[in-house]
């Protein structure tokens, strides 16, 4: 929480406000820039960052937005949000978007586009039964993505401004990735507890449990974020509960593809490979041994603390690099 705490101060102070709210979290970080792009700029520049997982990997993507593997827009009728479908053996994955030419949209192409290559890798690789690979390796697949199109981006940008809304805008990613869906992961459990110990699951008692929750992790009564009373029935709009504990999965898979990213990136400046080809064995072996043992292979270790302490690490890194921007 620590870390977690330093970024909300920064973002406070970046946003000049002079209380930081929780509402404040879904608003720009850097004033006056409003940075936009088209499907075509999206696909270029999402091709573009995936070059360290090598020529095939990029050839195959190519191929796939050429194909229309992608339902970019939204229109009447069409569900919000993004996913990608790759459940059909036999057929190519499916991705729907809503892209409204924001760098999170692009973002969100690169998280859905590694999920439709880890399933396209899978489902060549691995027979019928061994193709569909469990959850806890899925969101490495997408959130690696995103890891290079941010780094791409950051290396690629001069102006300050852009520069710190990309590292303003990985933080924030990093805030909902991992903070936040180990926030939900605890509501969850709690109440799992609740319920075996015979307590009543009411509207009232889970507003108060998330409440809770929420003004500890944010800091509410130190003051960094201000958590009003009206935000503890936000977790009556999140799906994910009634899956079968979902959330956790996207803050180790953060912790673990930032792991893997960070070993893939530097072994390419020194013209190896090793990282690269043992993350693509990840991804084209579905479900045929254990997720841990999948991510071990992988370059990750995710029974000992290392990979979260990188990613801490890294998440200070980001924030020493705004602060001498600013």
């Amino acid at each position: 929480l620590p870390t977690l705490h330093r970024y909300l101060r920064l973002r406070q102070r970046m946003m000049k406000v002079p209380k930081l709210g929780y509402e404040d979290l879904y608003a720009p970080i850097i004033q006056g820039l409003d940075l936009k792009y088209t499907p075509e700029q999206a696909m270029d520049l999402t091709l573009k960052s995936s070059a360290p997982l090598g020529a095939e990997y990029v050839t195959q993507l190519q191929q796939a937005y050429k194909d229309r593997w992608v339902d970019f827009l939204p229109s009447t009728g069409k569900r919000s949000g993004a996913y990608s479908s790759g459940d059909v053996y036999d057929l190519h994955p499916y991705q729907l978007l809503n892209f409204n030419g924001a760098y999170e949209d692009m973002s969100t192409l690169a998280h859905e586009s590694g999920h439709s290559l880890h399933s396209y890798l899978s489902n060549k690789n691995q027979p019928y039964g061994l193709n569909n690979y469990p959850i806890f390796v899925a969101e490495v697949a997408s959130t690696l993505n995103e890891n290079l199109l941010f780094h791409y981006m950051l290396e690629h940008t001069t102006d300050k401004k852009v520069k710190l809304s990309l590292l303003g805008s990985y933080l924030e990613n990093l805030r909902a990735t991992l903070f936040r869906q180990t926030l939900l992961a605890e509501f969850e459990l709690r109440v799992h507890e609740m319920a075996e110990k015979d307590q009543p699951l009411t509207g009232e008692n889970l507003n108060q449990l998330y409440l809770q929750l929420l003004r500890e992790y944010y800091g509410h009564d130190k003051g960094v974020c201000q958590v009003d009373a009206l935000y503890a029935v936000e977790w009556a709009y999140i799906p994910h509960f009634y899956y079968n504990f979902y959330v956790f999965q996207y803050a180790t898979s953060t912790v673990a593809s930032t792991s893997i990213a960070k070993s893939i990136l530097s072994e390419e400046k020194q013209g190896k490979d090793q990282a690269r080809q043992a993350y693509l064995k990840m991804l084209s072996s579905g479900n045929s041994d254990y997720p841990l043992v999948l991510l071990r292979k992988a370059g990750v270790d995710m029974t000992t603390s290392q990979p979260f302490a990188a990613a801490m690490a890294e998440m200070n890194h980001i924030m020493d690099q705004i602060e001498e921007l600013e």
